[in-house]
């Protein structure tokens, strides 16, 4: 297959992939029209030169080069239609010439014949059969006509005949094929506008599944980082740490139906850094899988001695995540009958207050699984180690995957000799705080003095929230009271236009899709207000519009930020802060 896909390079001037598909098959054959015709008459005017027909010969040759000269042209213009006619042409005038010229042989029936079939397949089934026709009319005059009017050589009848007759059947034949060709075509046309049209309708409901989703989820996780900021008991604290684990959950799923890989999902996931005990957290992630009158997982954690009652900074609520994700895993894809889950996690390393802790998931039996594509391993290792991407992909994994990329480990699935599963991943954590001298505290004192002029300065930012949502606007200015005192709100853009027109306002929060005016007139209308006033509003659109290509629209209109339902409130205030108070 390289030498003919090097022949398809070669006709194709390297545009394969470049240009559209019917554009590269027309240039495919018209180059290959031509490279046949410039070779056949390059040969034949080298024979004809030496069996000494000069007119014959150099006729030939310069038709060759002429043709030779419209290949560039279509390589440099990629005009292969206008090409193909001024082939076309040249043939037509030089089997004319042949005709006019040559004694009665067999070879010119052949010569003839290809003109309805090169008619047909360049010019299509209508343009082609005029010229074949005429062609052939013209031919037939030129037949009966008396030898008086016209110069032409004896032909028998016999060879008149099957000249007649092979042109007329190559004709048809070349009509039919051509037909079922077009149809054929015009049939994968419908097909693939029937194909574009449902997948647009798919992701006009994706869209729309997204955006029904997100809003009422962002409240969720807007109402359970407040009340988690509240001063609860240690269980409840373990509850609603699980109840945002699980609503983070619900947004990678969301965002993995969506397929969004292109928005920016990391940057609204920011991480804290709070005490936590380890023990804790991972037992509070295990009791909801274990509430079932009839159990089909047990449990087994393992915590080196160190871990036991030690408190360790980080984020809990995303180590949650991550086994709830794996745990969910291994009970979707387990075998029937009750599995047991042994969790360990053991310090690996323990350097300027940074414990490196590995963490090991595994299952008493295997799960069902597609086969794997490597069943090579280390031999003397205990475990089998297998394709990454096929297992991340085949158990949905991706979340876990995100989350430990974030935290800064790496997540490995290996097998062992019995086949069970074995789920690996290190973090790492603090869990001391370093002595620090007087000397490097100043610093610290400096931007602390800083951080608290910003701080200030944010609580008397004047804000216009845009939303035409009722429990949203109480939940956005609920989760931003304790940043910021002054927080308007308009239902919709014409409202916002009224109050920008009234107010002045340092920031506003728009919502995009709204009643009367959207989010985005209303952008367009304030920087038209802006333009002849010599001023800007910075603008961050807070949406559950998170499709690819949302964010650029938003930035089209005129926005200067934008963040996605769900979001975190710190996240809001960053941007809000940062185009603000921070701007270079």
């Amino acid at each position: 297959m390289k030498p003919f896909n090097k022949l398809i390079n070669l006709l194709s001037f390297g545009l394969h992939g470049k240009c559209d598909e019917r554009v590269l098959s027309n240039i495919l054959f018209i180059n290959l029209l031509s490279f046949t015709g410039f070779s056949v008459l390059l040969i034949f005017g080298s024979i004809a030169l030496a069996g000494g027909y000069i007119i014959h010969g150099v006729t030939a040759l310069v038709l060759s080069l002429i043709i030779l000269g419209s290949i560039r042209y279509v390589r440099k213009t990629q005009k292969y239609s206008v090409a193909a006619k001024f082939n076309l042409t040249l043939i037509i005038v030089f089997l004319f010439f042949m005709f006019a010229f040559e004694q009665a042989d067999g070879y010119l029936i052949v010569w003839f014949a290809l003109i309805p079939v090169l008619c047909v397949f360049i010019l299509g089934n209508r343009s082609g059969s005029i010229v074949s026709l005429s062609f052939l009319a013209v031919m037939i005059i030129f037949f009966i006509l008396p030898e008086g009017y016209v110069y032409r050589p004896a032909f028998s009848i016999l060879f008149i005949i099957r000249l007649l007759g092979l042109y007329i059947s190559l004709y048809l034949v070349s009509s039919v094929v051509e037909y079922y060709r077009v149809n054929h075509l015009r049939t994968i046309d419908m097909q693939l506008l029937e194909a574009k049209n449902e997948t647009r309708l798919k992701e006009s409901f994706i869209s729309k599944l997204s955006h029904q989703i997100r809003t009422p989820l962002s409240n969720i996780m807007l109402v359970s980082h407040m009340v988690n900021k509240i001063d609860l008991t240690e269980e409840q604290r373990s509850l609603m740490e699980t109840i945002i684990a699980s609503a983070n959950n619900l947004v990678s799923t969301v965002e993995n139906i969506a397929e969004i890989a292109e928005v920016d999902i990391e940057s609204k996931k920011t991480l804290q850094n709070v005490r936590f005990n380890l023990k804790t957290t991972i037992n509070s992630s295990i009791k909801l899988f274990t509430v079932q009158k009839e159990p089909v997982v047990e449990f087994d954690l393992s915590l080196g001695e160190d871990l036991n009652e030690q408190e360790l900074e980080g984020d809990p609520v995303r180590l949650k995540q991550i086994f709830l994700n794996l745990i969910e895993t291994i009970l979707k894809n387990k075998r029937p009958g009750k599995i047991i889950i042994s969790i360990s996690a053991v310090t690996v390393s323990h350097i300027s207050g940074i414990a490196e802790i590995r963490f090991e998931v595994q299952t008493s039996k295997p799960i069902n699984l597609i086969p794997w594509s490597k069943e090579t391993g280390d031999p003397g290792s205990e475990f089998l180690v297998h394709n990454y991407t096929h297992l991340i992909n085949n158990l949905n994994l991706n979340i876990a995957r995100k989350i430990i990329l974030q935290m800064g480990g790496k997540l490995h699935i290996l097998q062992t000799q019995e086949k069970n599963r074995v789920f690996l991943f290190t973090l790492p954590f603090r869990t001391t705080i370093t002595d620090i001298t007087e000397e490097k505290l100043k610093p610290e004192e400096e931007t602390a003095t800083a951080t608290g002029s910003s701080q200030e300065k944010l609580k008397n930012t004047n804000v216009l929230l845009v939303e035409d949502n009722a429990i949203n606007q109480k939940i956005v200015v609920l989760s931003l009271k304790n940043y910021i005192k002054n927080i308007d709100v308009a239902n919709n853009g014409k409202e916002a236009l009224d109050k920008f027109g009234t107010s002045k306002y340092d920031v506003i929060l728009m919502d995009v899709q709204m009643p009367v005016i959207d989010g985005f007139v209303a952008t367009k209308k304030i920087r038209e207000i802006e333009s002849t006033t010599n001023s800007h509003t910075p603008i961050i659109a807070i949406t559950a519009n998170a499709l690819h290509g949302d964010r650029e629209k938003c930035i089209a209109a005129g926005m200067d930020d934008y963040i996605s339902k769900p979001f975190q409130v710190e996240v809001l205030v960053e941007k809000i802060n940062r185009l603000l108070y921070q701007k270079l």
